[in-house]
């Protein structure tokens, strides 16, 4: 059976006769997954000049299921793209006895020609029945580690080592060793079977950056929209500097419109005169249910905003995520000794940010 290259590049490969499970489900809402027995299953990809960078990102999502059902504790390749003497021109693996991450790259030196076995190992393992985006880079000097779009290790190969290159920056003669294995390497009298899960594998023919690699990591959620007020406030007493004299009283009403208990957020930004800002409070938490609604008075702005004042105005921020809250204001003002004199309503438009979230 033909495991199809997506990138439309050619790079078709066959599936092993068995040790591989089709269909599962991908991860993060992709397409589907191949979940590797730990034994005999690969997919063997021929070679090609496009298998051959200089240099390269190596990409996957994967579930290792850790150590290999059988005796041996393998080391488990998520792929591998062999070399003539049946070692790996380079590699992306799982240590099947301790679960970290290792690189092997055979490169030559563009200084004197030779050819040099290099490798990198992660600081941490990889946990076990996770959902893991693994990425490695090679720039010609630096082997870099990724686990979930952040860095994880870095590895200098040295200033003496010169302008590394893949062994093979042309691809060699068509050969069973020359071949790309994924879930396994290509030669069967060397088993290096995986175990586990594995989707979406990339193969790049340059070191992509750190900002590139969390983007493919974050590219797998959906986009989470937060919903932000901003709300003017006027409270207490006004000698006069800033507004008339008199009192000032701000009421903000919030009303959830869901048909669900939702959370959300607030904090108070003092505005202060002569072009200085003023403190920004750390955001509180409340909660609405179906329908409900609350206020934010004067009383609570100033609880929040932890300034001793007997007159403060700013804006209280109230930030949600996927859902439009009902924001109305009231504002009503008062001489010093005099009934209310001016009251003014206020529906507080949100602003919509959209961003990817970055948690798993």
């Amino acid at each position: 059976m033909t495991a199809v290259d997506a990138s439309g590049h050619g790079n078709h490969g066959e599936y092993s006769a068995g040790g591989i499970t089709l269909g599962l489900s991908g991860f993060k809402g992709g397409d589907t997954a191949a979940l590797f027995d730990g034994l005999m299953g690969r997919i063997v990809v021929p070679n090609s000049k496009a298998l051959n960078p200089r240099q390269l990102t190596l990409e996957a999502k994967i579930n290792w299921s850790g150590p290999n059902p059988g005796p041996i504790r393998y080391t488990q390749r998520i792929f591998e793209k062999s070399s003539y003497e049946q070692r790996a021109e380079y590699a992306l693996t799982i240590d099947g006895g301790d679960g970290h991450v290792v690189v092997d790259l055979r490169v030559r030196t563009a200084l004197n020609g030779l050819d040099v076995n290099v490798s990198a190992r992660s600081r941490s393992e990889v946990p076990q029945g996770v959902e893991t985006h693994i990425v490695a880079t090679f720039d010609g000097q630096e082997i870099r580690i990724y686990f979930n779009g952040m860095l994880e290790s870095q590895t200098d190969l040295g200033a003496n080592a010169g302008d590394l290159l893949l062994k093979y920056p042309s691809p060699p003669p068509p050969s069973l060793d020359g071949y790309l294995g994924i879930g396994n390497q290509t030669y069967p009298s060397r088993p290096r079977p995986f175990h586990g899960l594995i989707d979406e594998v990339a193969l790049y023919g340059t070191a992509l950056s750190a900002e590139r690699v969390l983007a493919h990591y974050q590219a797998q959620f959906p986009e989470r929209v937060t919903f932000q007020y901003a709300v003017k406030f006027v409270c207490g007493e006004a000698p006069g500097a800033a507004v008339a004299p008199g009192l000032y009283f701000t009421a903000i009403n919030v009303h959830n419109p869901a048909y669900k208990e939702i959370g959300f957020r607030v904090k108070v930004a003092v505005a202060m005169p002569g072009l200085k800002p003023g403190p920004v409070s750390e955001f509180v938490r409340a909660n609405l249910g179906p329908d409900e609604a609350l206020e934010i008075d004067c009383s609570d702005i100033l609880k929040i905003s932890g300034v001793d004042a007997r007159f403060l105005k700013g804006f209280v921020v109230i930030e949600t995520a996927g859902i439009e809250l009902d924001v109305v204001a009231v504002y009503s003002a008062a001489g010093r000794d005099g009934p209310i004199s001016t009251m003014h309503t206020e529906r507080v438009p949100p602003r919509r940010r959209e961003e990817r979230n970055d948690k798993a």
